[in-house]
């Protein structure tokens, strides 16, 4: 019997999962607005704080102007131009993990 609810809510927990949503991108990612910690001012995420350091865990490595970029209507800094085009390869993966070290580090 306890086989049987094990596998019966295993299953309903994994259905819940993979229900659909309208619009692509938006299944457990945090929906951040302009108003949220993570922004500063027009656009600029991470509070200025370089995004490749942010993606690795660092949050305490400032940005510079000279070594920024904007995608997505979002600017994002850079302490080095090495830092910078390491971020570029990757850019949506970089910056869905410096969000959730962003986010992590807002909650403590």
């Amino acid at each position: 019997m306890k086989l049987l609810f094990l596998s019966f809510l295993s299953l309903f927990l994994l259905g819940s999962c993979a229900h659909h949503h309208k619009k692509d991108g938006k299944h457990h990612h945090h929906n951040c607005t302009k108003s949220c910690s993570m922004h500063s001012d027009k656009g600029e995420i991470f509070n200025k704080h370089c995004a490749m350091s942010v993606s690795m865990g660092d949050m305490h490595v400032a940005g510079k102007k000279e070594f920024s970029i904007v995608h997505s209507g979002e600017t994002y800094y850079f302490s080095s131009k090495e830092k910078m085009e390491i971020f570029q390869e990757n850019i949506e993966e970089n910056i869905s993990k410096a969000r959730k070290f962003w986010i992590t580090a807002g909650q403590r």
